[in-house]
């Protein structure tokens, strides 16, 4: 493997920074900023997926990758930051690594990618992450809303792109979605929170009901992910959605 391709910790300089980032009006831009800032890297990239023996290449550039970021992980020794830093990763590869490989148009690019998606989540139980190129991303951001979640930070008066919201988001996209029930849940999340959010706001206590939410499930939500317990987040997740479903929309139907 060339020099130029085990250089990989630049990737990951800004992470932190590129991830606070990750809005619809300043993604594309910081994207281009990525693959300019990283440039000689990826066309060596490019080279390698077009070469002769890219077989072989592409799986040992994927364990290469993945061993650099669990090494960077084992010298974490707090177990709250070690989890948080692992969700950091988790994000930065799905919203910026794979979307700047597939920009690249190569036709083995998709394999590169699944391979290190495989990988990584034999590297890293339980934090599977996904492929998706820059388009894909863009338009998700119309449709990929944390409806109550948005809906009660703003009622806190935080930010849309405060820490809380995007450790949910990303623990919804990363986790939970990729989960074996967890695509259903979210999908289901997706039809229902909408209407949840409209009829809490018509509501006569729509500031006690959000302040609820957010006593209730939501602290404890991403508590339990600051400590790596990710399991018990997404059962905390269902009780909340199961919850609002009761008492927003079914109830709402009998009265009708």
């Amino acid at each position: 493997m060339k020099e130029t391709l085990k250089n990989i910790a630049p990737l990951f300089e800004e992470m932190e920074v590129q991830i606070r980032g990750f809005k619809k009006d300043t993604y594309k831009d910081l994207l281009n900023a990525y693959l300019e800032k990283n440039h000689d890297f990826f066309e060596e990239l490019n080279q390698m997926l077009v070469s002769e023996e890219e077989e072989d290449a592409i799986g040992e550039f994927a364990d290469f990758l993945v061993s650099y970021v669990a090494g960077v992980l084992e010298e974490e020794k707090n177990k709250v930051k070690r989890s948080n830093q692992q969700l950091n990763f988790n994000m930065f590869m799905a919203i910026y690594f794979m979307p700047a490989v597939l920009e690249g148009k190569q036709v083995k690019a998709p394999i590169l990618t699944d391979t290190i998606c495989e990988r990584w989540a034999v590297r890293f139980k339980g934090n599977n992450i996904k492929t998706a190129d820059a388009a894909s991303i863009q338009s998700g951001f119309k449709s990929k809303l944390c409806y109550v979640t948005t809906a009660v930070c703003r009622s806190l008066n935080k930010p849309e792109d405060c820490y809380e919201l995007n450790l949910l988001r990303d623990y919804r996209d990363n986790y939970l979605a990729l989960t074996e029930n967890g695509g259903a849940l979210v999908n289901r999340y997706y039809d229902i929170a909408p209407t949840i959010v409209k009829r809490i706001d018509k509501s006569d206590h729509a500031e006690e009901k959000y302040r609820y939410i957010w006593e209730r499930y939501l602290k404890a939500c991403i508590a339990y992910i600051e400590t790596g317990e990710k399991e018990q987040c997404g059962r905390e997740y269902i009780k909340m959605m199961e919850e609002l479903q009761e008492q927003y929309i079914i109830t709402a139907k009998d009265k009708k």
